[in-house]
């Protein structure tokens, strides 16, 4: 028995390995050629749904709220005492935020 042959072996199988671990982690992430001979790319499509959003956006973001005449009310209730919480109706919105939390 030759010990340089059972290394050389040994050594060879470990490279087939290698190969072959190699070829699948390659075709794992979908090396795959178009009918042109050149790799598949990546894309990405928009629905109406995004351009819609993008829309939405837009408006938000010019859309002119000024309430500051209602927060130095608040500020001014507070300061005084005067402010009074409807614990009614925060827990009543929170339930119906959670509702809305479930359904998602």
């Amino acid at each position: 028995m030759d010990i340089k042959n059972i290394q050389n072996n040994l050594a060879n199988s470990r490279a087939n390995e290698t190969y072959k671990t190699q070829d699948k982690a390659a075709a794992s992430q979908g090396s795959t050629l178009e009918s042109n001979g050149k790799p598949q790319t990546d894309r990405v499509t928009l629905t109406s749904m995004s351009a819609q959003l993008r829309e939405l956006e837009k408006r938000a973001a010019s859309a002119n709220v000024s309430n500051e005449s209602r927060i130095a009310e608040l500020k001014q209730a507070i300061s005084d005492g005067t402010y009074k919480v409807d614990a009614a109706k925060i827990a009543d919105k929170l339930i119906k935020t959670e509702m809305l939390f479930a359904k998602a």
